[in-house]
């Protein structure tokens, strides 16, 4: 059995399905149990959760955490399109069931495009997390902000393979609170940066290909053969792909691989629900992305078919 926890919101809903659907065809020799941490869901959307998981004969759960938990948390970055739930994942050792000893937490603005059980079987006896380097884990003032030794790193916290063991042993949940009430200040990449300054020296690095960031297909200054030889397979063939900047949802989008989000959305209630089928969003997306159409500004994308 391999465990999967989302924090979520209403607006999650259908993104949520979404990722699971793309878990369930892509992992269809496994079973799963799907932790859902949300507050307020409706009957409505718990059922069509519920519907969609049991479709492909796996197992779902709802928990709904005291809010007084993250009393006095607050949203900085992102704080347009990211709620409170964000702070969830910190938790997870309180809200999970005692038996359960690893969870694979994933955001919803993910598509699974592989097999995970490689994953799952990390050896992440006595650390905390097993997790994919940030984007942004070369910025010396994350660091500077953090107060811990960039050589230490800094992960990502939208796909993370967690030691429930470990974070009870360690009281990870209190550990995270605590901090966050004592230096508020340092938190700008809200339950991300709070993870890392918790978990810097206590985790494991994977590879790529288990959380291959949107600036992973940003054009880099060079793409000379040592860029080819350590990204090409992954950008070609991720098998968890994190949208982690632009939504392929979002009338603009230009990810090179945003249409297996669609895939998979069509494989939902959501089927052919697409934000392009409004002729105004059609409208907004030739005219914000003109200047590329023209050359007048450079791709922010690669081309996979350049490398």
């Amino acid at each position: 059995m391999i465990h999967i926890a989302c924090n979520i919101d209403s607006n999650y809903v259908q993104h949520c399905a979404v990722m699971l659907v793309s878990l369930f065809e892509n992992n269809q020799n496994e079973s799963f149990t799907i932790h859902i941490i949300a507050r307020n869901l409706s009957k409505s959307e718990q059922n069509t959760l519920i519907q969609l998981v049991t479709r492909y004969n796996n197992q779902i759960a709802f928990y709904e955490p005291n809010i007084k938990l993250l009393e006095g948390f607050t949203i900085r970055k992102f704080s347009k399109r990211i709620s409170m739930a964000t702070y969830y994942r910190c938790i997870l050792s309180e809200l999970l069931p005692t038996n359960i000893n690893r969870v694979l937490y994933l955001d919803c603005d993910i598509v699974v495009l592989g097999d995970i059980r490689p994953y799952w079987d990390s050896p992440i006896e006595g650390v905390g997390v097993a997790a994919v380097e940030d984007m942004g884990c070369h910025e010396s003032e994350r660091y500077d902000i953090l107060k811990y030794p960039m050589q230490d790193s800094y992960f990502n916290a939208g796909v993370l393979l967690i030691n429930l063991t470990y974070w009870r042993q360690h009281d990870i949940a209190h550990a995270c609170i605590d901090y966050f009430h004592k230096y508020p200040e340092r938190i700008l990449y809200n339950d991300q940066d709070l993870l890392n300054s918790i978990l810097h020296k206590n985790k494991l690095l994977v590879g790529l290909k288990w959380n291959v960031q949107d600036a992973f297909y940003r054009r880099p200054k060079t793409m000379d053969e040592n860029w080819k030889k350590n990204f090409t397979d992954v950008l070609k063939h991720p098998v968890i792909l994190h949208f982690t900047n632009r939504k392929p949802w979002e009338y603009d989008s230009q990810h090179p691989l945003r249409q297996a989000y669609f895939t998979y959305l069509d494989m939902t209630p959501w089927k052919g629900e697409y934000v392009l089928n409004n002729p105004l969003a059609q409208i907004k997306r030739f005219f914000r992305l003109l200047p590329f159409y023209i050359k007048i500004r450079k791709a922010k994308y690669i081309r996979l078919s350049d490398i």
